[in-house]
C-alpha cells in the first residue's frame, strides 16, 4: 500500500515538472531578492533529508518537565485503538509520554519538528503543522503521529523503525512550508471517519508530501522559476481552513 502511494506522489511530480518547466509568473508573496537567494542554496540541499548524509539541524525540542517517553518511539500507528494526530501517511509512528504531575500537561509539537529514524534505512519524519495533545495527570498517553517523509528513497516507517524527537528545523524553505500549511486543513483529525481517513485527506496528503519532496530530494534538479511554479500551484490546490 505505501509503495503503491510512493508512486503515486511521484507520478504527480513528475508530470508538473513537465508542465512547469517553461511556465513563468509572478507572485504577490514572492520572497525578497536576499531571501530567495537563501532559499535557492536549500533546493535538494538540506542536511539529514533527501540524499544528504548528516543529522537534521535546528534548535533542540525538549518536554515539559514531568513528562517523559515511556518506553520506544516506533514506526506504523501503534496496532490497537489510539488517538491519531498530526498529518501525512509515510512516517506514523507510535509515541507513550508519561505525565509525572498531578495535573493534566498540554504538548505542543512544533511544525517543523523532526522525528529522526535511528538508521538511515528509514525515513525522517516532519510534523509540518503545529500538533497538541493534552496528557492527563499521572497516565501514560499513547498515540500514533502522523508524520510526512523528509527521505524519499528510504523505507517508510514500519515496526521495526525506532525514532527519537529530533530538532526543530532551521532549514528556511522548511519554515517556509510550515508557515504557508498553518493556514490549510490538514489536520488528520479533521478527515478521521469510521476509523480510517477519507480520500479527501489521502489527496491532500499526496499534495503535502510531494511539496516536502520538492524540498528535500528533487529541487536541486530544477530551476528557482520551475521550483517556485511548482510549490505555489500544489500550495493552492490545498484546502484554507
Amino acid at each position: 500500500m505505501k509503495k503503491i502511494r510512493q508512486c503515486h506522489v511521484l507520478s504527480v511530480l513528475a508530470m508538473l515538472v513537465i508542465g512547469f518547466a517553461a511556465m513563468s509568473c509572478s507572485k504577490d508573496n514572492d520572497p525578497t531578492p536576499e531571501d530567495e537567494e537563501a532559499l535557492k542554496v536549500e533546493m535538494g540541499n538540506v542536511v539529514g533529508f533527501g540524499e544528504i548524509s548528516g543529522t537534521p539541524q535546528g534548535t533542540p525540542f525538549q518536554l515539559p518537565d514531568g513528562v517523559v517517553v515511556d518506553g520506544t518511539i516506533t514506526g506504523d500507528d501503534c496496532g490497537e485503538e489510539v488517538k491519531h494526530i498530526g498529518s501525512g501517511y509515510y512516517v506514523t509512528v507510535c509515541v507513550a509520554l508519561r505525565n509525572d504531575k498531578d495535573q493534566p500537561i498540554t504538548i505542543k509539537l512544533p511544525g517543523g519538528l523532526i522525528i529522526v529514524s535511528e538508521t538511515t534505512e528509514y525515513q525522517h519524519g516532519v510534523v509540518l503543522e503545529t500538533t497538541t495533545i493534552v496528557l492527563p495527570p499521572k497516565t501514560t498517553t499513547r498515540f500514533a503521529l502522523h508524520t510526512y517523509c523528509g527521505n524519499a528513497s528510504r523505507s517508510a516507517a514500519d515496526s521495526d523503525a525506532i525514532y527519537t524527537f529530533g530538532p526543530t528545523t532551521n532549514s528556511k524553505l522548511l519554515e517556509r512550508l510550515v508557515n504557508d500549511l498553518s493556514r490549510k486543513k490538514i489536520e488528520i483529525s479533521d478527515y478521521w471517519v469510521d476509523g480510517t481517513t477519507t480520500q479527501a485527506y489521502d489527496e491532500l496528503e499526496d499534495t503535502i508530501q510531494t511539496l516536502l519532496w520538492l524540498i528535500t530530494d528533487y529541487g536541486g534538479n530544477m530551476d528557482w522559476e520551475t521550483f517556485e511554479n511548482m510549490y505555489n500551484q500544489l500550495l493552492n490546490e490545498l484546502p484554507n481552513k
